[in-house]
């Protein structure tokens, strides 16, 4: 079910390609930082390289070959460095390290003396290597040079030589070298696209590979750099190896075939062979987790204490994954949590998950697993990717990809280490995304909420924005297909009218109809009931505010992507003020968003964080919110006059929510970028006195959710494939 070929899927995925940049990116990871880095210089030729975590064995990657660059290990440096401390580096020719314009700089034994004067300097005594394609032939050198410094060696699509042993050799290695430097931008397409990314579905790797490293260098470099990984061959090195070597290799790699892979298994003694079905060339950045996981368990030694506990002594656990990106998740989340525990009281829960909703959790009583302390945030990144009032949420999404692949490999570590009966995950792409992709790993009843489905593109004839949501759409709808027990139950928090009414991309299915066959309906999952919330007297009193003043709150949720609004709506609440002498304005900037960056009017008051912001809002006359589901549903539950400001571009808030308040008769929607302050105040007095007609809100959705949950621990009719 792909969308397109593969020649379109390269084209649409690069799109017109950016002019190349001058300087790269000044690390080549988002979810950890360098404890330390530098530069080795050789003969006038700085090398970049880094140093990663602070305890473990030492693990170094050898530099790549200088069309790409240590950019290509960020789905699996930020966990290894948890357990190892790694070193990374980028070859002369490429990322941060020096470009030199003369032919004879670019040789094998400067790439291997590059690599050993960066051991030299980070005191690397002794070091599991690992070697990917060429640079295979760099720790296999160093392998059986300096055995005494070797620990393990671990290749990943790799050869022992590049000898150009015949007149087609030649006339193959010259004719690669002028394509380099008659059409860089096409030479980089064709390798990464042809070559190394053959698996279906890799845009995402394939334009990092390209943005990243290919445009981190030039046609001239790289084919100097190319020359200079020719004509060697260290196969009588392999033979001397002793050290414990694992050989993966994909076969169906395009780049390096498979036969070199297995002719290392076969030189060096005692070497171990994982062929990756169906797999390319470049594993570490296409199967990351895979990858990561085999180069752990391989090099890392076991645990030195252990506990069994005997299944009839276990007591009953669910771990809850819960996204933290705002707090509407958790807060439903809670709410389906304890009606789970009072179908099942002997129901042991741990939360996985990190602020700000794992702030709100253990004020709420909830035990928050500390091994969440070393997840990446969702939060962080949404907010790197935010503009003034504008989000555009898929491509937030696409790119947590080295975030999700972190996040999964520490979930997976927790499983290994302790019991759990069933794990619920609510929008936890992580966790779904990769199970499909190794299903192997599912270890225990795994059931999937979402109050949305299917991603759709926002920018009015942008064709790479709609392939690539329906690239991303088809892969999920294909991982279902395939693998339709890793979801042992999809629970769609809404109804099915809710879902769109329209298609997955061109040449995919109903997004309303795919999703009737594909989850369970519990309508919506309230964090209260809204008859407790009736008495706005009651409520007032207990929260400070006065019965006398109108009460206007604005609320956006727990991130910082809503500074701009804020700001908005301060700066009109001067003008509102001198129509309405009595209003009272609440902003909740959220945990994340300082008071300094919001100005200070009387009758404004600035709030950094609300528990239960939703009895707050039930006590407002009007309440201005972001755009999301969550808020906006409490205060449909609540019958809460509201306007909502969707973030531009971002289209679960601009196509998802506002197809759901439609159905509850409650689209109050309002274009940010489309009112000045003056126009804001307006249009907000006129709706705090707009009569509310909402459709109501369900109150059993937590009870529906969680019988649905508790029966999958109940039935026993799971599988593990």
């Amino acid at each position: 079910m792909t969308p397109a070929s593969v020649p379109q899927r390269l084209a649409l995925a690069a799109g017109p390609l950016p002019a190349p940049r001058t300087l790269p990116e000044p690390h080549p990871f988002e979810t950890v930082a360098p404890l330390s880095e530098g530069f080795v210089e050789r003969d006038g030729v700085r090398s970049w390289y880094a140093r990663y975590g602070d305890q473990g064995p030492w693990l170094a990657f050898a530099p790549v070959f200088q069309i790409g660059n240590s950019h290509l290990l960020k789905g699996v440096v930020p966990y290894l460095s948890q357990h190892f401390r790694v070193v990374v580096m980028d070859l002369r020719g490429s990322g941060k390290s020096d470009r030199p314009t003369a032919p004879e700089a670019y040789a094998f034994d400067h790439y291997y003396a590059d690599f050993v004067a960066v051991l030299d300097r980070l005191a690397v005594d002794r070091a599991a290597l690992v070697g990917v394609s060429a640079t295979t032939m760099t720790v296999l050198r160093l392998a059986a040079e300096q055995p005494e410094r070797v620990s393990h060696l671990v290749i990943a699509g790799g050869f022992a030589q590049r000898l150009l042993e015949n007149p087609a050799a030649v006339a193959a290695a010259k004719a690669q070298f002028e394509a380099m430097r008659e059409d860089w931008p096409a030479y980089i397409d064709r390798f990464f696209g042809s070559l190394c990314f053959t698996e279906p579905h890799s845009t995402k790797p394939y334009e990092d590979a390209v943005l990243h490293g290919g445009w981190a260098t030039d046609g001239d470099t790289v084919a100097m750099a190319l020359a200079g990984w020719m004509g060697n061959d260290v196969r009588e090195q392999a033979r001397r190896v002793r050290c414990p070597t694992l050989v993966m290799h994909g076969d169906n790699d395009q780049r390096v075939p498979f036969a070199m892979g297995e002719a290392i298994a076969e030189l060096v003694p005692g070497a171990r062979l994982l062929a990756i079905g169906g797999g390319g060339h470049l594993m570490q950045a296409r199967d990351p987790v895979a990858f990561t996981r085999a180069l752990r368990d391989f090099v890392a030694p076991g645990p030195a204490r252990a506990t069994w506990v005997r299944g009839m002594a276990r007591k009953r656990r669910a771990l809850f994954v819960s996204s933290a990106i705002g707090l509407g998740h958790v807060q439903r989340d809670l709410a389906i949590a304890r009606e789970m525990r009072r179908q099942q009281p002997d129901l042991e829960i741990d939360w996985f998950t990190v602020d700000p909703a794992a702030t709100y959790l253990v004020r709420e009583g909830e035990r928050v697993h500390p091994i969440t302390q070393r997840l990446a945030n969702e939060s962080r990144h949404f907010e790197a990717m935010a503009g003034e009032h504008d989000l555009q949420a898929f491509f937030a999404l696409r790119t947590m990809d080295e975030l999700m692949a972190r996040n999964f490999l520490i979930f997976t570590e927790l499983l290994e280490a302790e019991h759990y009966d069933i794990v619920v995950g609510d929008e936890a792409w992580e966790v779904d995304y990769h199970y499909h992709e190794n299903p192997e790993l599912k270890r225990q009843p795994f059931v999937f909420l979402t109050d949305f489905v299917g991603c759709l593109p926002m920018e009015e004839g942008n064709e790479r924005e709609a392939f690539l949501c329906a690239d991303r759409n088809a892969d999920d709808i294909e991982h279902i297909a395939r693998y339709p027990w890793i979801r042992d139950r999809a629970i769609f928090v809404g109804n099915p009218e809710d879902a769109p009414d329209l298609p997955f991309g061109q040449g995919l299915p109903n997004i309303r109809d795919w999703c009737r066959s594909n989850f369970a309906f519990t309508g919506y999952a309230l964090p209260f009931d809204p008859l407790a919330l009736a008495d706005t007297g009651r409520l007032r009193r207990q929260h400070g505010y006065r019965d006398d003043e109108k009460l206007m709150i604005a609320a956006v949720g727990g991130t910082a992507v809503g500074l701009p609004l804020l700001q908005r709506i301060a700066d009109a609440f001067p003008a509102m003020k001198r129509q309405v002498p009595e209003l009272r304005l609440v902003l909740v900037a959220g945990p994340r968003v300082p008071r300094d960056a919001l100005p200070a009017h009387a009758g404004m008051d600035v709030l950094p964080y609300v528990h239960k912001l939703f009895e707050h809002l039930a006590c407002a006359d009007l309440a201005l919110v972001q755009g999301g589901l969550s808020t906006c549903m409490e205060l449909v539950a609540t019958r809460r006059r509201f306007l909502s400001f969707p973030l531009e571009r971002h289209f679960e808030q601009c196509i998802h929510v506002r197809g759901r308040l439609r159905n509850y008769c409650a689209d109050c929607s309002v274009r940010f970028k489309e009112l000045s302050g003056d126009e804001l105040a307006e249009r907000a007095l006129q709706a705090m006195h707009a009569p509310v007609a909402y459709r109501p809100v369900e109150t059993d959705g937590a009870a529906r959710a969680a019988k649905e949950i508790i029966s999958v621990m109940e039935n026993r009719t799971w599988a593990t494939g």
